[in-house]
């Protein structure tokens, strides 16, 4: 039996659903009530657990065989959940397909295996989810570096590394980069949003790197840090277009010691005098 909250929530509930009703007869027009409630009750299906308190934030419990027999495990919705990531995924793959504006959100939640409200419970808009894996991306990236670089110290072999990681982007996930190398550049929001966030970040860890190889005499210290690092991005950046655009495949360790070599130590045979 339902305690007086409960009840309390029940009678709310179907006072919700009796509203919901006259809002969406007023856009369907002349239904009877069996198809008012067959809609309503689509509707409830995806929106209830969001609307009567099931949040993001909250994790379900499972059993472990140790002492402790409750665990947090993946939460079940929002970020890091497994329909958050397929959406995510869904959206790249069919982007990168069909290009951006002739990938509506229907599309988007067909290849993902959910309903089209679904998407509006995760993300605000198509903006939203696009702008969300390329930032999911991107952050990977960095941690990546990061990770390298708790046991990588020489400046040349980190500058090799970014480039390696870079270029393996499009072995790793080919659709991003086709996302990227096109879609991203026909809109200049995404570029302006990118450019703040992500190439801000990537310019400067090259440029820290390079400064400390200049600190310790390895590179030359009357060459610009950050020239040298938007040269390097741009380098790695045409080589991926060329990789999209072409289905050139590179080795990716050796490309990049490759660009760091022409870089750093240029194209004249011989020494420099």
């Amino acid at each position: 039996m339902f305690d007086i909250a409960d009840k309390a929530q029940h009678r709310g509930f179907f006072r919700w659903k009796d509203s919901l009703c006259s809002c969406i007869k007023m856009h369907f027009g002349r239904l009877n009530r069996n198809s008012l409630l067959a809609k309503a009750g689509q509707f409830i299906r995806v929106a209830a657990p969001e609307i009567f308190g099931v949040r993001p934030e909250l994790k379900r419990r499972v059993k472990t065989t140790g002492p402790d027999r409750t665990m947090a495990a993946a939460p079940a919705t929002g970020p890091g959940s497994e329909k958050y990531q397929r959406i995510l995924d869904a959206a790249v793959e069919v982007i990168a397909e069909r290009g951006y504006f002739c990938s509506p959100v229907s599309a988007i939640a067909k290849r993902a295996g959910v309903a089209d409200g679904t998407i509006y419970l995760y993300f605000k808009s198509k903006d939203d989810v696009l702008r969300t894996a390329i930032d999911e991306t991107f952050n990977k990236f960095h941690r990546q570096v990061e990770e390298e670089f708790k046991t990588l110290k020489g400046p040349r072999e980190q500058l090799e590394y970014i480039a390696q990681v870079h270029l393996e982007s499009h072995a790793v996930n080919r659709n991003m980069a086709i996302l990227m190398q096109t879609e991203v550049r026909q809109s200049a929001r995404f570029i302006a949003e990118f450019s703040h966030h992500h190439l801000v970040k990537y310019i400067q860890v090259v440029r820290e790197v390079v400064r400390r190889g200049q600190q310790e005499g390895i590179f030359r210290r009357d060459v610009s840090d950050g020239v040298v690092a938007h040269c390097m991005f741009g380098a790695i950046d045409e080589l991926l277009s060329s990789a999209v655009f072409t289905g050139r495949v590179y080795d990716a360790k050796a490309t990049a010691a490759q660009v760091m070599d022409v870089l750093l130590n240029g194209i004249t045979a011989g020494s420099r005098e």
